[in-house]
């Protein structure tokens, strides 16, 4: 296909009181306000988007809403278009994609835009920590929630590739070791990492033993589906299966998990700060969400959707499994194919879920991340454009709604076929 290529455009406006940030990648130009924007590809329609994981966010709890709306500071009010000409390029992006978020309560945001493997475009808006004037920029990181499965099965990916563990191995004592357990049930010791990369195993949902503090550690909710009754071998999207899976790595690799992903995968691809968080107290260049009180359900998501990081880390490790980008490859394509294929859909396999991925259809494909005050999608096209939006707040609504705001940043940007 032909190269694709989108120019910059400076910064905009300020959310009433709240200051912005915005950059864009140095090989980028710069749009003036007259200037026609080059163009990229059209996405698969909004519309034919779903979230396979919709069982994510869950209520809080000792509330009788499921979701939570923050207000916006007193006084601000949505992004406003500076006095002049309009608005082109990448700055009519951002206003969009930051009026739609901003604009219906959400504290932050965070976006990145990469084409054929090169982020062209990054910025951020919004307050690093709720109700004050700290201002976000595109370096601080974000919670990404359940993307934080896709990074877990990349390195899990890796060790099959390396003949540490087959693809079909059971794999179930390994958790149950790692976990302190001496006597998983002979279902749970089946377990395989296929199984738990496409959420197959039959373990239940776990929702309250993740969300509810009912347990301190991915470790402790682990004991508890490695020792109970499963179901059946279809599809069930549960955190247990990656939490068990982070697991599985510690335990064939001998070191913690987190440091498993920065030897295989993150400093390969020269990304560095980001980490397993917890729920609360959040580390230099990192976002605060809105939490309720005593909560802790990070801790205990562990693999399965405790990461924090930037949507420009999120852009990298994507794409870094697509052959057609420059760079340090994690898996080879014949991996990556089958990490793409449906396990949820025989008659349309690239829609569904696969290993550690969302497909969308078309060739598209990413995952969603939902958890209390935070929504996170990444999404990479088959037209090689990629994006990543983090969002610090309740809106939108549903995640999976983050695909259409970013459609119609673009052609708010002129970013339109051609």
């Amino acid at each position: 296909m032909p190269a694709l290529s989108i120019r910059t455009s400076s910064t905009l406006a300020v959310l009433g009181a709240l200051a912005v940030a915005s950059c864009a990648a140095p090989t980028a130009s710069s749009d003036g306000p007259g200037a026609t924007p080059t163009s990229v590809a059209t996405a698969p329609s909004s519309t034919e988007l779903f979230d396979i994981a919709d069982r994510d966010p869950l209520p809080f709890p000792g509330y009788d809403v499921t979701r939570v709306t923050i207000a916006p500071l007193p006084g601000a009010g949505p992004i406003e278009e500076p006095v002049g000409p309009p608005l082109t390029g990448w700055a009519a992006f951002d206003a969009e994609l930051a009026g739609a978020i901003l604009g219906g309560g959400s504290d932050a945001m965070s976006v990145a835009v990469a084409i054929d493997g090169e982020i062209v475009h990054a910025a951020a808006f919004g307050a690093r920590v709720p109700d004050t004037f700290d201002a976000v920029t595109p370096d601080d990181r974000f919670r990404v929630a359940s993307i934080s499965k896709t990074i877990t099965a990349i390195v899990a990916l890796q060790l099959v590739e390396d003949g540490v563990v087959g693809l079909d191995e059971p794999v179930g004592r390994s958790a149950a070791a790692a976990a302190g357990v001496p006597a998983p049930t002979d279902r749970a010791a089946g377990v395989t990492i296929r199984q738990l990369l496409t959420h197959t195993t039959g373990f239940a949902q776990y929702e309250s033993l993740f969300f509810r503090k009912q347990v301190g550690s991915c470790e402790e909710a682990a004991a508890v589906g490695l020792t109970r009754s499963m179901g059946g071998g279809g599809f069930r999207y549960s955190n247990m299966n990656y939490c068990v899976l982070g697991l599985v790595i510690e335990h064939l690799t001998g070191q913690p998990y987190e440091a498993v992903v920065y030897e295989r995968l993150l400093t390969p691809l020269g990304i560095s700060g980001m980490r397993l968080a917890p729920t609360y107290d959040p580390g230099p260049g990192e976002v605060e969400h809105r939490s309720v009180p005593g909560r802790n359900y990070m801790e205990v998501l562990a693999a399965a959707g405790a990461w924090v990081a930037t949507p420009s880390d999120l852009v990298t490790i994507i794409d870094s499994l697509d052959p057609d980008t420059p760079g340090w490859k994690p898996l080879e394509p014949e991996t990556v194919a089958m990490m793409k294929t449906s396990a949820t859909n025989a008659s349309a396999p690239d829609r569904g879920y696969a290993m550690g991925l969302i497909l969308y259809g078309g060739g598209a494909a990413g995952h969603t991340g939902t958890i209390e005050s935070t929504h996170a999608m990444l999404f990479d096209r088959a037209d090689n454009v990629t994006w990543a939006v983090t969002v610090s707040g309740e809106n939108p609504s549903e995640t999976v709604r983050l695909a259409g705001m970013v459609d119609r940043a673009l052609a708010a940007g002129g970013f339109t076929a051609g």
